[in-house]
C-alpha cells in the first residue's frame, strides 16, 4: 500500500544504484562486450529499473526521487552528456511516476513507459537531425534514394525512414515493457530456481567505481563526422562531373554551412547555457539530498560488478535467451540485500 510520506529503503538504494549504472556506465561495459544496438538496451535497462521502483517501492514520490539521484550521478560521472540526455532521463521519470500512481494496471503501464520512453529517444534524434541539417538535409536524402531506385515520382523517402524509425522503437518498447513487467512479478522465485547464479558479496569489487568515459560523447562525434565526409564526398563529386551529380551541389553546400554554423552555436553558446541551468539545478538537488547520494554511492562498485557478471554467466546462451538469464541474474541479485 502506497503512503504519502516517501522513507528510502536499502532496497530503493539498490535499485537506484542499477539505474545509475545503466545510464553512466552500462554503454560502456556493453560496448566493451561488443553488444548490437546498446544504445536501446540502456534505454531499455533505464525502463527496468522505474518499473523495478513501482513494484518494490511503491509511493508517489520514489521514481521522481530516484530520478533527481540518477540525474545528479549522470553530472558527476559523465559530465560530458549532452543536455538532451537529461532531458531524457527526466522526462522517463516523470513519466513513469505518473503511469505507476496506481499499480492495478501495471503491466499496461509497464508497456506505456517503456514505448514513450524509447519514442522519445527516436524522436530526439530526428529532431538533432532536423535543427542541424534542415529541411534541405531531408530533400537531399529524397532526392539521393530517388535517383537510386529511379523512381520517377516524388516519394518522400525521408518521412518514411523518420517514421520507420519511431515505429521500429514503438514495437520494441512493446515488448520490452511486457517482458519487464513479467519479468519483475516472477523475480520473487529465481534465487530458488538459479541458485548457482547467485554473486557472492566477496567477488565483489572494491577499486574506486568513478572512471569517467567519453565513449558516448565520441560515437556522437563520429555520427556527425561520418555525415559531413558523406555530404564533402558528393560536394567533391558534384564538381567533378556536373552531369551526374547525385545530389545539387549548391544544395549540399547549403546543408553543410547550416551544419557548421548550428553545431558552432550549439557547441560554443547554447549547450554550454543550458548544462549550466541543469548544473546549477542539480547540485542543488545534491546539497539537499546528501545522504541519499552517499548511500547510493556506497552500493556503486557491488551493483557495476553485478552488472558485469550477470553478462558473463549468461554467456553459455545467445540472443534472446541469453537476454533473459542475464535480466534473471541481475535482478535477483540486485534485489538481495547483502549482509
Amino acid at each position: 500500500m502506497r503512503t504519502d510520506k516517501f522513507i528510502p529503503s536499502p532496497l530503493f538504494y539498490r535499485i537506484t544504484a542499477l539505474w545509475v549504472i545503466c545510464e553512466a556506465f552500462a554503454g560502456g561495459i556493453m560496448h566493451g562486450f561488443k553488444i548490437p544496438f546498446s544504445g536501446m538496451i540502456v534505454s531499455s535497462l533505464a525502463v527496468f529499473c522505474i518499473i523495478l521502483l513501482a513494484r518494490y517501492v511503491p509511493s508517489t514520490t520514489a521514481i521522481l526521487k530516484a530520478t533527481v539521484i540518477v540525474a545528479v550521478f549522470k553530472l558527476m560521472l559523465s559530465p560530458h552528456s549532452p543536455p538532451t540526455a537529461y532531458i531524457a532521463v527526466l522526462f522517463q521519470g516523470f513519466v513513469g511516476q505518473l503511469l505507476f500512481l496506481n499499480n492495478r494496471f501495471f503491466t499496461f503501464s509497464s508497456i506505456l513507459l517503456a514505448v514513450l520512453g524509447l519514442v522519445e529517444s527516436a524522436i530526439q534524434r530526428i529532431l538533432v537531425l532536423i535543427i542541424l541539417y534542415g529541411k534541405d538535409f531531408w530533400q537531399a536524402v529524397n532526392e539521393f534514394i530517388k535517383k537510386i531506385t529511379g523512381d520517377k515520382n516524388v516519394n518522400n523517402y525521408s518521412l518514411l525512414i523518420a517514421s520507420g524509425y519511431v515505429i521500429i522503437h514503438a514495437i520494441v518498447g512493446i515488448c520490452v515493457g511486457y517482458f519487464a513487467a513479467k519479468l519483475v512479478k516472477n523475480s520473487g522465485s529465481w534465487r530458488e530456481q538459479l541458485p548457482q547464479y547467485i554473486i557472492k558479496e566477496d567477488s565483489y569489487c572494491n577499486d574506486p567505481l568513478i572512471s569517467r568515459s567519453k565513449k558516448k560523447k565520441k560515437k556522437g562525434k563520429l555520427v556527425f563526422l561520418i555525415a559531413w565526409l558523406l555530404l564533402l564526398a558528393f560536394y567533391i563529386q558534384s564538381l567533378l562531373d556536373p552531369a551526374g551529380a547525385l545530389l545539387p551541389k549548391t544544395k549540399v553546400l547549403q546543408i553543410i554551412i547550416r551544419s557548421a554554423l548550428v553545431v558552432i552555436a550549439w557547441y560554443l553558446f547554447l549547450s554550454p547555457l543550458i548544462m549550466t541551468g541543469i548544473k546549477k539545478i542539480l547540485l542543488l538537488k545534491q546539497s539537499h539530498n546528501r545522504e541519499d547520494m552517499n548511500s547510493t554511492m556506497k552500493l556503486l562498485p557491488e551493483i557495476k560488478m553485478i552488472f558485469q557478471k550477470s553478462w558473463q554467466f549468461s554467456a553459455p546462451l545467445k540472443g534472446l535467451n541469453r537476454l533473459k538469464l542475464f535480466m534473471k541474474i541481475l535482478l535477483m541479485n540486485v534485489l538481495e540485500e547483502q549482509h
